[in-house]
């Protein structure tokens, strides 16, 4: 009787850690949103795409963005644009910082997601599965829509944010 109740005991406790890890997790992915994401379908003859999309924190404290992970791709690193003399040219950044209660667009011409080495072309209407990492070990799982770019650029120029 006695090895019964302490594997009672036993089951219980992790289930009350599982369910702890569970709620933290969700509580984490309430706090931040993705919000108009979407990724760009690829041009004939690349295998390389990019991701945009509004990050919000409504937490109270800064959040890190420090990479990405999916399936169609084993290489995603953060970018940005930035002017170079005359020259607008893009560059690799290690992490994003979401300041506490406010949020960053990942926007053409801006911060953004490159996704390199794509095994398949990626269509218009197709959806990717997108892991976003964050500095405190707590990954958001997304899916974005594949979009024309030319569609795209047409909304972009009507909806022109700066941030």
């Amino acid at each position: 009787m006695k090895k019964l109740t302490y594997q009672i005991k036993k089951r219980t406790s992790l289930l009350s850690l599982i369910g702890s890890l569970l709620f933290s997790f969700t509580a984490f992915a309430a706090d931040v949103t993705i919000e108009q994401g979407y990724i760009r379908a690829t041009i004939p003859g690349t295998n390389v795409s990019s991701a945009y999309m509004e990050i919000k924190n409504t937490t109270n404290e800064d959040i890190v963005l420090i990479g990405a992970t999916s399936k169609v791709s084993d290489r995603i690193e953060i970018h940005e644009h930035v002017m170079s003399g005359e020259m607008m040219r893009m560059q690799q950044r290690e992490a994003l910082t979401i300041a506490a209660n406010d949020q960053v667009v990942l926007q053409p011409s801006g911060y953004h997601l490159m996704i390199f080495n794509l095994a398949e072309p990626l269509k218009v209407n197709d959806n990717v599965e997108l892991t976003l990492q964050f500095s405190n070990k707590r990954d958001i799982s997304i899916s974005l829509p594949v979009q024309s770019i030319k569609r795209k650029k047409q909304k972009e120029t009507a909806h022109h944010h700066h941030h």
